[in-house]
């Protein structure tokens, strides 16, 4: 074995061991997206006989091997860039190396169309309370300034542009000025994001005595019905459209649990390893099925289905129509925006740590693996903030080659795989008989669930005339991306004498 020093930018990362349980967390949850999977991002593909919380409870089941793999992973090879490492030294380095720049490439174009997007939970909440309250300044603004983003005039989408990017500057400031303000920024953010949830959940509850009395003037103004369909709890169930809507529980909520890991040389004991995946997919699943149920106990499935593919009527939207109460109202439409930005903030602190995990391995220039007095990264940051603002362009410019982003989850997709497949091999090398099992189990799920992201015309990736040729420029660049960039390195650090080769059968210090 060579010493770590030889191969590695310095003997010790220089980052704090500072981040708590809670943290971890509100991290994790903060990747899981609970508030847009309540709102926009599930419940308009409804079809009949699917029933959503049942969708969602089968997610959970599928997803315990992944998180029984990423406790144990976490637990045995605590360090920044957390699966990355893991696929690195027990796949290939660069494999490794591959995925985690395709990784972060889809992760900044996801955050940047976020952000871009948080715009429909803006105008979403001014619309409803100007509605239901009759307030004609809040509609004006809804009507004129902050207008859905979908539908947006150029203009309109320079001032979301503004928002999102002052927005994330600031986060990223903070982020550099010192390294724990990036983490009570997720954690105070999740705190009011996941509290007006449960206010929001709390409202529905209150109102079921006369929900039709109170939403119908919502319906009626929105033209989705001017009568409250029969009242029905279940559906004649069928199987197959409840497991339709499998994948997009699957994709867009329960895999993403790897925000822990990412930062797992910074917690504070290994306690937080074996518990904030565990915690943070418990109270997902419990609040994203609860909520689906709640609407479906309330409101009645007959106008669930009917209503929720107009996009306009969901979870958030019918919390703050039945509130009855500003003030409630305004808290559940704030937190409603708040999950946008709280989606953000964790992508701040998790993207530069991978940038930071690759710079320590020299697959990035060394830059990127310095830290401030405050055990900042500060040029993992900075570099993040460019790409961000770079590909926040992009809506700007073209609403359709923005929305063709989403197509490229088939990259997040694919990264979980092969971290389930390195994780698989880990516990074989180390005869982990659990890993052994859950290792590829959820490598099967994850290939079914990457298939899926590149097949299901709902992802994007594929339309029903075939490829989005758009998803499939991005997809194909970033691939490409990554492949230059490693050669690239290993060339590079070859004429200095180092071999990326060894470094790969080394775990970074902490």
């Amino acid at each position: 074995m060579v010493e770590s020093k030889s191969y590695f930018i310095r003997e010790s990362s220089g980052l704090i061991k500072q981040v708590s349980l809670t943290d971890a967390v509100l991290l994790n949850i903060g990747n899981l997206s609970i508030g847009e999977a309540l709102y926009t991002s599930i419940s308009p593909y409804l079809e009949k006989g699917g029933v959503l919380w049942l969708a969602s409870i089968f997610a959970l089941i599928f997803t315990i091997p992944e998180i029984i793999v990423y406790t144990i992973m976490t637990s045995k090879i605590s360090r920044t860039g957390g699966d990355y490492i893991w696929i690195s030294r027990n796949l290939s380095g660069g494999i490794g190396s591959i995925m985690a720049i395709m990784y972060l490439i889809q992760s900044a174009s996801f955050f940047a169309i976020i952000s871009f997007f948080s715009g429909a939970s803006i105008n979403s909440t001014l619309t409803t309370i100007g509605q239901v309250d009759k307030i004609p300044d809040l509609l004006y603004l809804a009507n004129t300034i902050f207008v859905n983003p979908y539908n947006a005039p150029i203009i309109n989408r320079l001032i979301f542009y503004g928002i999102s990017a002052s927005f994330f500057i600031i986060i990223i400031l903070l982020n550099i000025t010192k390294s724990r303000w990036g983490f009570s920024i997720v954690t105070a953010l999740g705190i009011f994001s996941l509290s007006s949830l449960i206010i929001a959940m709390i409202a529905i509850g209150l109102s079921a005595s006369d929900f039709g009395t109170k939403i119908l003037p919502f319906l009626q103004t929105n033209n989705i019905t001017n009568v409250i369909p029969k009242y029905s709890f279940l559906p004649p169930i069928s199987i197959a459209a409840t497991f339709s809507l499998l994948p997009l529980f699957a994709l867009y909520t329960y895999p993403w649990i790897n925000a822990g890991a990412a930062v797992s040389s910074e917690f504070k004991n290994n306690k937080i390893a074996k518990f904030n995946v565990i915690l943070a997919v418990s109270i997902t699943a419990i609040l994203v099925t609860l909520g689906f149920l709640e609407m479906n106990l309330v409101a009645g499935y007959n106008l669930n289905l009917l209503a929720y593919p107009t996009f306009t009527y969901n979870f958030w939207t019918v919390a703050i129509a039945v509130a009855s109460n500003p003030i409630l109202q305004w808290i559940i439409g704030l937190g409603l925006i708040a999950w946008n930005f709280y989606t953000l903030s964790y992508g701040v602190v998790v993207f530069s740590r991978y940038v930071f995990a690759l710079s320590f391995d020299r697959v990035l220039p060394e830059k990127f693996s310095e830290v401030n007095s405050q055990g900042s990264p500060i040029y993992a940051h900075l570099l993040d903030l460019t790409i961000t603002l770079s590909l926040l362009l992009i809506p700007v410019f073209s609403l359709s080659a923005a929305a063709s982003l989403y197509g490229t989850t088939i990259l997040g997709a694919s990264y979980l795989l092969t971290v389930m497949i390195a994780a698989s091999i880990y516990g074989f090398k180390n005869k982990i008989k659990i890993l052994k099992i859950t290792g590829p189990l959820a490598a099967l799920y994850l290939a079914f669930l990457t298939f899926d992201a590149g097949t299901n015309p709902i992802f994007g990736f594929m339309t029903p005339t075939g490829i989005n040729d758009i998803t499939a420029t991005f997809v194909i660049v970033a691939f490409a991306l990554g492949i230059t960039i490693y050669l690239l390195s290993r060339y590079y650090n070859h004429k200095k004498g180092i071999d990326l080769s060894i470094t790969f059968k080394e775990i970074p210090p902490e």
